[in-house]
Order: C-alpha cells, then sequence, then structure tokens
C-alpha cells in the first residue's frame, strides 16, 4: 500500500499557474497579461491562441484555455 499523502500531493500543481490575457500573439510566441497585475509575461504554446483569449499561464508556457468569470485565489 503506497502512502495516501505522497499521493495527493502527487496530484497537485508543482508550478503555480496564473490566469491571463493574451494581448499579443505570434505563434509560437505570446505576451500575457496576468490577472493578478503582475504585468506581461512572455509565453509558448504549441496550441495557437488568439488576442483577446484568457488563458492559465504556468512557468513560460501557456496551458489551456481559462473560463469567463471572476478570479479567486486559494492559499494551500
Amino acid at each position: 500500500m503506497s502512502n495516501a499523502l505522497k499521493r495527493l500531493l502527487d496530484l497537485m500543481p508543482k508550478a503555480p499557474e496564473f490566469v491571463g490575457t493574451i494581448t499579443h500573439e505570434d505563434h509560437p510566441q505570446y505576451k500575457v497579461l496576468v490577472v493578478d497585475g503582475s504585468g506581461l509575461v512572455m509565453c509558448t504554446s504549441s496550441t495557437k491562441y488568439a488576442v483577446n483569449t484568457r488563458v492559465f499561464v504556468s512557468g513560460q508556457e501557456i496551458k489551456r484555455v481559462a473560463p469567463s468569470g471572476a478570479v479567486v485565489q486559494i492559499e494551500v
């Protein structure tokens, strides 16, 4: 039997994910304005996105499209 806590921790992301809006698109290079006010982030993605698309960003990589709505920060 493996450790249940370790399995739970393995499910959590290793790097934080932020929500942002794409402000400049030149596939595969993108400029994303992060919602928390930290500014522009240069990102890459293998998927093509349009300007004004809300996305999840982790590190310097766009992970996926983010749903519309309010952003809530949860401290773990």
